[in-house]
């Protein structure tokens, strides 16, 4: 039901629409209620979804673990964020006790952090944790601050696939 949604939304993106985020809740315990679990669901909607892709980039038929991949929809490449009530609440991917039948999936374009001028990736340790000096610092920052830290990797250039679904231990591979 939500293809044609998710569609729609990535053309209206590639038309310059100032859209951030696009949701996708999956409904059931039973599909979130371990990490291995919640994996498992998110690989099925994002095969899914990349076997519909109009574009026919099919990008999850590739090899998702090399550094070059991302997630694409329509030709719009996506950014990827999960969450579930499998997370604690110290952990990043936490849902606040919101919807515990439900785990979700964010789907952010490349776009939108253009638009929204987020500086260029860098390495954990060019953090600046005490004094953030641009929105990406502010950002580590302040998960950080509150409890809540991610695993930030000491170079740029990562496979992001490895960050799709985070490990219950956050700051660990």
């Amino acid at each position: 039901r939500c293809l044609p949604r998710f569609l729609r939304f990535c053309l209206m993106v590639s038309h310059n629409a100032p859209l951030d985020g696009f949701v996708f809740e999956v409904r059931g315990a039973p599909y979130s209620r371990d990490l291995p679990s919640f994996a498992a669901t998110v690989r099925r909607v994002l095969t899914a979804l990349s076997a519909a892709d109009p574009a026919k980039a099919n990008c999850l038929a590739r090899r998702v673990a090399g550094r070059g991949w991302y997630f694409q929809f329509a030709r719009e490449p996506i950014f990827v964020t999960t969450f579930a009530p499998c997370y604690d609440e110290t952990h990043p991917r936490y849902q606040f006790q919101q919807h515990p039948e439900s785990c979700f999936i964010l789907f952010q374009p490349e776009e939108s952090f253009l638009r929204h001028d987020l500086p260029n990736d860098k390495p954990r340790s060019q953090t600046n944790w005490e004094h953030p000096v641009d929105v990406r610092d502010r950002i580590r920052a302040n998960f950080r601050r509150h409890g809540r830290e991610y695993r930030i990797p000491e170079t740029t250039s990562y496979p992001p696939a490895e960050f799709i679904v985070a490990p219950l231990d956050a700051l660990k591979d």
